[in-house]
């Protein structure tokens, strides 16, 4: 049989249990960055390749009739420099969306983690001038964000620009432990996008919840608003822990200007401690550990090579007052003294 007939029989094999699934598509993102790190605390200066944040993903929907769908995702993360290959769940649901909303249960970002990203104010996520410590080599600031598993969510729709989420979680543990019930975690989140504003405020308890990312408090707000090709805004974010009165505040301003398909960006952060949480420190971590507050900023200049690839060169200092080697919030994400210089890709399909 002439080959390029089986390779269109092929082809056709393959294709059609994708035709069949409905509305189903295969998405994902590759991020890779070639980093200098120059740490002034403890002198280990190295050089490293990371992966910042890629992911694949499935997500579909079901037209269910009557202005009613059947929506899922299944998003993982994928460690594109090592060897791990896929490392962990991320957002990954069932759910159904209709007229009144999206209502989900899975594993899903926080209402208070999506008013954060809502503000537009993180300007180049899963880079060294990002605002949180959510990848492998952290952040600028200790800015707390949460994925929950168990989660059940509302996503309200959008009402003259204005959108509300809350989410509860079981802690699936027992009465003796004091996290049996239905909402042992929850959050909450307002969101506005209109008129060249984004602006998001989230709240979120998860003292009684037990696992990763929990025993705390936190909420945050913040806001951006772009004229023409500038964008400039701020965000805060309050953790306290669950016990022991530990306490962190976090800022950030940001700013932004688009000349084309070109950006450069500028952020300024700080994170302050109350007594108790650099008394945690220091007991952590040992004498020379500053714990009490600490300022970082970051420049990052990107370029749009098309709709789905970008280049970029940034850089991020950091320093804590009186401290040899770093600090640390209440959510325990440290990050290091010192700078980074970091020259990253980013694709999406």
């Amino acid at each position: 049989m002439n080959k390029k007939l089986i390779a269109v029989a092929i082809a056709a094999a393959v294709a059609a249990p994708a035709a069949m699934a409905g509305d189903t598509t295969l998405y994902g993102k590759v991020h890779v960055s070639i980093d200098s790190f120059d740490n002034d605390a403890d002198g280990t200066d190295n050089m490293q390749v990371n992966d910042r944040g890629s992911r694949l993903g499935v997500k579909g929907s079901e037209d269910l009739g009557n202005g009613l769908k059947a929506i899922f995702k299944y998003e993982m993360s994928y460690d594109v420099d090592g060897g791990a290959a896929i490392t962990g769940a991320r957002n990954s649901y069932l759910g159904l969306a209709g007229d009144f909303g999206t209502l989900l249960v899975g594993r899903h970002d926080s209402p208070a983690k999506v008013a954060f990203y809502a503000t537009g104010a993180e300007l180049l996520g899963d880079s060294v001038v990002q605002l949180t410590s959510s990848n492998e080599t952290g952040g600028m600031l200790n800015i707390e964000e949460t994925r929950a598993n168990n989660t059940i969510a509302y996503v309200s729709p959008s009402m003259s620009g204005f959108k509300a989420a809350v989410a509860i979680m079981p802690g699936e543990g027992s009465a003796a432990t004091g996290n049996d019930g239905l909402a042992d975690g929850w959050s909450a989140g307002v969101m506005y996008k209109g008129h060249g504003l984004k602006a998001g405020l989230g709240y979120e308890d998860t003292d009684d919840l037990g696992g990763t990312n929990t025993g705390m408090t936190l909420y945050n707000i913040g806001a951006t608003y772009s004229i023409d090709a500038f964008t400039f805004g701020g965000v805060y974010q309050n953790q306290e822990a669950a016990a022991g009165g530990a306490e962190s505040d976090m800022y950030a301003l940001v700013g932004k200007a688009k000349f084309g398909n070109n950006e450069i960006m500028a952020l300024y952060g700080k994170t302050e401690n109350n007594a108790a949480q650099a008394a945690a420190s220091l007991a952590a971590n040992g004498a020379g550990y500053g714990g009490r507050e600490g300022d970082a900023f970051g420049i990052a200049v990107a370029h749009k090579m098309s709709k789905r690839t970008k280049v970029y060169a940034a850089y991020a200092s950091k320093d804590v007052d009186g401290a040899a080697t770093g600090m640390a919030s209440v959510g325990s994400n440290e990050y290091g003294q010192g700078g980074e210089f970091s020259l990253g890709m980013i694709h999406k399909f």
